[in-house]
């Protein structure tokens, strides 16, 4: 029986130690981040190593500089250790270069630290390294430059502040962006000679100059350096290294910019070696027989313990010799193959075309390697990674083949699942939000190319963290996947679904749809949600969500800004009242710089004396009385005008203002009630909204209220607070005992949008509640016919039958007016019998209302 020929001869192997550079950047924690900026910007280096008695405890690296702040003149004389990325990532010097590829991706990082024996700094290593040296120990894949480059890439204009873009870059995780110079014409070929790039090379020496305010044009790289979406990545390396960039953007047939390939893209396509320890034995075009029977029993053994399958093959291709592991992994044993060929073990999965590819290879090059498809003799397909290797004679003829191969089904099952792990939430089984920015980054290149519009929706769950804090946790789960259901069904096979956050979802809708269809849609969704959803108890809520709606590419050019967009979108929705759609608007771009503005003329609005209440009277359903009003807190901003307290409420609540200015909104209040009373104004009853944190604060809220009584002269019976279900959702019973101490003061408790919450009914028997505010949501359904005005008639049967009085609120029409009156209804409030008014307007109409009684 023939047996295989080994090569004796020694293979010098590539290392970290021998790619990785012997001379680094290093400094202390102490330096200023300046100064370390300034020597990176001298010696032209991408990082800069912090050492402490000779040890690595941090690394500064150009993406770093994207993380200052816009104004960070100060925080460049900071120390570096404040700064820095920590702890330090290291690798062996002795390690291979697709172990340091392993370890770079598994910590999301571009630099690893090499490291001697005693672990001392020896060197850096970049992910620029490996590319510049990837030549010489590995070939890059075939794959066109269009499906390797990535799949975000911000697009800004020239005029955009260096600061500015900074940030963008940073929270886009960019490491470059494509500039566009406003002052040049939309032609795509004009537009190349004036565009240009800016990296985080570029960031790095502008921080250095200290001029942050630059535009980014005048610091861009221009022209352009650019290469077809459909060129080789081969090229795509080559080209990089001769003209020493680590950028490359990607232009389509057109001429238009669709993305950006750098290095760390290319390093993706590099392949894992899985047969290194036995290709150092067994390559070699000029492999000796003599020699490989001198090395006989060690061959033996080699082959006898691998743990991969190896099969020899005569130069006619029938089968010589088989290894153990080959019969543990084929299930065919030596005296089942050997003198067969090895077309025995064909799967019937690789055409003809394939095979004569792979063996035109073998004999250009004496040897091949990839993953094939084979066949157990059990019947089985399974995968694996094979490498053939053509071992020649003295004469140079080959007389042999050998071929290694490893089962990967279970590395490949197990891919499959980290992958699917990676971009399915588990919850839900829609794409996660990893996934959908990969989907939407690739729709916008499409969309880019063919000039087509794509369009996203936000939606998010309204007051989602009642349903948890109420029902509990698994039933809050079994309300968010029948929220999935419902979206899914309500869209055509273009759209795609995904739950982006933990009550949150995204619609990706391409190919070209109108503006109408995008409102159509969304409106049918928020349809679909308002259905009843039953819980595991058999217990009936009402869900409702937020839509914003942005577009590309009138609305923005890139993911991060089209995402943005939507949210800010979606957020005007809720401002809105919540259970809508809203369309981006251009003049509210600016939400975020707009909010933190808010946040600071909040805290001085008090002090200037710039709010100010209106009051919406409730009148006597039976006899059209006026029984009370709701004072309402207006804000009259001297640049921005009105504010509604949907906008400013909310940011007063996270900025924990709301104690203060609840009790400027109680005392003012009573201080007006009392006012009306010594007009002549008598049994008005006034009624103040409460939010939950004014229970919570460090006084008491019912101690707050008797001194403002005491204080004012108000007699308590004249006084109402409202609440809403979601300031008991914690603890029922110390909620109680605080309304309980309100209520023993004289004060009345009303009950405010009741039924849109998911509480228990039992509270209302618990709890000490004189009134129930009726939802205008209700009221509205009034309009809708006998099944509209079911539930607002059952609202009302039962606070009678709880002895409870009831006011109906958002009541605009004489039919919703007469159904509510002849129900039984006790109060009305709405726009049908008074708008939100100043008091002496209030005062004048009870004198209207008691001229006309009398």
């Amino acid at each position: 029986m023939t047996r295989p020929s080994f090569s004796d001869g020694q293979t010098t192997h590539l290392t970290v130690g021998t790619i990785s550079p012997g001379i680094v950047l290093r400094c202390g924690p102490e330096t200023a981040i300046g100064q370390a900026i300034d020597r990176m910007r001298e010696a032209n280096c991408s990082s800069i190593i912090v050492t402490r008695d000779h040890l690595p405890v941090g690394i500064w690296t150009e993406k770093d500089c994207l993380s200052l702040p816009a104004d960070c003149e100060a925080t460049l004389n900071e120390p570096i250790s404040k700064w820095m990325s920590a702890p330090v990532h290291s690798i062996s010097v002795h390690a291979t270069p697709e172990a340091a590829i392993i370890r770079m991706r598994e910590r999301h990082v571009r630099h690893l630290v090499t490291v001697d024996e005693e672990n001392r700094l020896a060197g850096i290593i970049s992910q620029s390294d490996l590319i510049r040296q990837q030549g010489s120990w590995r070939k890059l894949g075939d794959g066109d430059v269009g499906a390797a480059i990535r799949r975000t890439t911000i697009f800004v204009d020239g005029d955009i502040a260096m600061s500015e873009l900074r940030a963008r870059m940073h929270d886009a995780k960019c490491d470059c962006a494509i500039v566009y110079d406003p002052s040049v014409a939309t032609d795509p070929v004009a537009m190349l000679d004036h565009t240009g790039i800016i990296t985080e090379r570029d960031i790095l020496r502008n921080l250095a100059n200290g001029d942050h305010a630059t535009p980014a044009i005048k610091v861009a790289s221009r022209p352009l350096r650019v290469i077809s979406a459909r060129a080789s990545l081969n090229n795509a390396r080559d080209t990089m290294l001769a003209e020493h960039i680590r950028h490359l953007a990607v232009i389509d047939e057109a001429g238009n910019v669709i993305g950006v390939l750098s290095f760390a893209d290319l390093l993706e396509f590099i392949e894992q070696d899985y047969f290194a320890h036995l290709r150092s034995v067994m390559e070699g075009r000029d492999i000796e027989l003599s020699a490989a029977r001198r090395s006989l029993f060690l061959a033996d053994k080699i082959i006898e313990t691998s743990p991969d399958g190896i099969m020899v093959c005569a130069a006619d291709g029938t089968i010589e010799l088989v290894n153990p592991a080959f019969t543990r992994v084929t299930g065919y044993t030596a005296s089942d193959v050997i003198g067969k060929n090895p077309n025995i073990l064909q799967s019937g999965r690789q055409s003809r075309e394939f095979y004569t590819a792979m063996w035109r290879d073998i004999a250009r090059q004496g040897k091949w390697e990839g993953e094939i498809w084979n066949r157990r003799k059990s019947g089985e397909i399974y995968p694996e990674w094979l490498s053939i290797i053509a071992i020649r004679d003295a004469d140079g003829q080959i007389s042999q083949y050998a071929s290694i191969f490893t089962d990967i089904s279970e590395r490949k099952k197990n891919r499959e699942d980290i992958l699917r792990l990676a971009h399915i939430d588990e919850l839900t089984g829609y794409p996660n939000r990893r996934r959908f920015l990969e989907l939407l980054a690739h729709g916008i290149g499409e969309s880019r190319r063919k000039g087509t519009r794509l369009t996203i929706l936000l939606l998010d769950i309204d007051n989602f963290q009642r349903v948890n804090n109420t029902l509990g946790h698994g039933d809050g789960d079994d309300v968010l996947v029948e929220v999935a259901r419902r979206l899914h069904r309500r869209l055509d096979q273009g759209g795609v679904l995904a739950r982006v956050g933990a009550d949150e979802y995204a619609i990706l809708l391409s190919g070209g749809t109108s503006a109408d269809d995008d409102a159509a849609l969304a409106d049918d969704l928020l349809r679909a949600l308002n259905q009843p959803h039953r819980t595991r108890k058999g217990q009936e809520i009402y869900i409702s969500a937020s839509i914003g709606i942005a577009s590309f590419p009138h609305d923005a050019n890139d993911t991060a800004n089209l995402l943005r967009n939507a949210e800010i979108a979606m957020m005007h929705s809720k401002e809105q009242g919540r259970n809508r759609f809203s369309r981006y608007n251009r003049a509210s771009h600016s939400r975020g710089d707009a909010d933190l503005a808010l946040e600071s003329a909040l805290r001085q609005a008090l002090d200037r004396d710039e709010f100010h209440l209106v009051y919406q009277p409730q009148f006597e359903a039976r006899t059209g009385n006026l029984h009370g009003v709701e004072a309402l807190l207006r804000w009259n901003h001297p640049q921005r005008g009105a504010i509604s307290p949907s906008v400013f409420v909310p940011v007063a609540e996270e900025m924990g203002v709301i104690g203060e200015l609840g009790r400027w909104v109680l005392r003012h209040a009573c201080r007006q009630a009392v006012a009306w009373r010594e007009k002549g104004l008598h049994n008005i009853t006034m009624a103040v909204n409460v939010s939950v944190q004014q229970f919570y604060g460090t006084i008491d809220l019912a101690e707050q209220i008797r001194t403002i009584l005491v204080e004012k002269g108000m007699a308590a019976d004249r006084l109402e607070i409202e609440i809403t279900e979601s300031l008991f959702m914690q603890n029922i019973e110390e909620m109680r005992a605080n309304l309980q101490r309100i209520r023993d003061l004289g004060v009345k408790i009303a009950l405010d949008d009741f039924g849109t919450g998911f509480s228990s009914l039992s509270y209302l028997r618990k709890l000490p509640f004189d009134t129930i505010k009726m939802d205008r949501s209700f009221v509205s359904d009034i309009n809708q016919g006998r099944e509209g005005s079911a539930l607002a008639i059952t609202i009302l049967n039962m606070a009678q039958n709880l002895r409870k009085k009831c006011v109906a609120e958002g009541v605009e029409t004489n039919a919703q007016l007469t159904l509510l009156r002849d129900a039984g209804c006790d109060y009305i409030q709405g726009y049908l019998m008074g708008k939100p008014m100043s008091a002496d307007d209030i005062f004048d109409l009870s004198q209207q209302r008691t001229a006309e009684a009398s």
